[in-house]
């Protein structure tokens, strides 16, 4: 454990130092080194699923992109004053232009935070893209869908199945 401690205080200190040297703040070199790593591993495993922020997506694309959380409060952020919203809706154009092939946004219509359920709005970025150009999947409506635990089952099954079937194109 101690080792691993060190380590990591190490990597603190050089991130430090190189955001110094590149005059970027530290945030700036986390997504820096992100982007290396993204792109270091994109050649071995070109079928792999990458994780990435918005910020780390720049410059780069995929075959299919998917946005999660668009919802008031997270994207925008619920602090953000409006230079930062005009930031997050540029972050927001950026996931989107990533898709080469397909891009799917997805929001709650309610979230769990702490032990309390919040209803949830979809993000005024959504509502800004053309909707000729928007296709919605599942309901608008506020009210939650019961799923059995059969039928839970059984989706669970189906896209088991799914994911086992060879990918053609």
């Amino acid at each position: 454990a101690d080792t691993k401690w060190e380590n990591v205080q190490e990597f603190i200190a050089w991130l430090k130092r190189r955001a110094e040297a590149d005059e970027k703040s530290l945030i700036e070199m986390v997504q820096t080194v992100a982007l290396i790593n993204m792109l270091e591993g994109k050649d071995q495993e070109p079928d792999a699923v990458s994780l990435s922020t918005l910020h780390a997506a720049k410059g780069l694309e995929f075959p299919h992109v998917f946005i999660i959380g668009a919802e008031e409060d997270i994207l925008p952020f619920r602090d953000s004053d409006e230079k930062q919203i005009e930031e997050e809706r540029r972050l927001m154009y950026v996931g989107i232009t990533r898709a080469e092939r397909s891009l799917q946004i997805s929001y709650c219509n309610r979230r769990k935070r702490g032990k309390n359920w919040m209803a949830c709005e979809p993000s005024r970025f959504l509502e800004e893209m053309p909707e000729d150009e928007l296709v919605y999947a599942g309901s608008h409506a506020d009210a939650v869908p019961t799923v059995t635990k059969d039928e839970g089952m059984d989706k669970l099954a189906r896209l088991k199945a799914m994911l086992n079937k060879p990918v053609t194109e």
